[in-house]
């Protein structure tokens, strides 16, 4: 992340998976906030993102059973798939044109 524009804030879910969020904090040099818990509706464009990974990764996926170069190859197709919200551009292409004044939000 530091080789892209700086961000100064990062969300997580509340989710075990987050439980190093002050390494991440430090590292990163951003504020770490959290989701309210059970309130999807607060993170519409994650559970939207959840949804579209899991077409590539059922539930349940032991993700110690996925090769590097797979997640890596689902991540390129993700990053570069179409998003009406932004006029049809890629969220690659909407992140390389950020000039770091606003969120980026898919």
């Amino acid at each position: 992340m530091k080789k892209y524009p700086p961000i100064k804030t990062m969300t997580f879910d509340n989710d075990l998976a987050f439980a190093q969020h002050e390494e991440i904090a430090k590292a990163l040099d951003v504020k770490t906030y959290f989701t309210r818990p059970y309130t999807s509706q607060d993170k519409g464009t994650i559970e939207n993102r959840n949804g579209i990974i899991r077409l590539f990764f059922p539930k349940k996926t032991d993700f110690n059973e996925i090769d590097n170069k797979e997640i890596k190859r689902v991540e390129k197709a993700i990053n570069n798939r179409p998003i009406r919200k932004f006029g049809y551009a890629t969220a690659n292409e909407v992140f390389l044109r950020f000039e770091g004044s606003v969120a980026l939000i898919p």
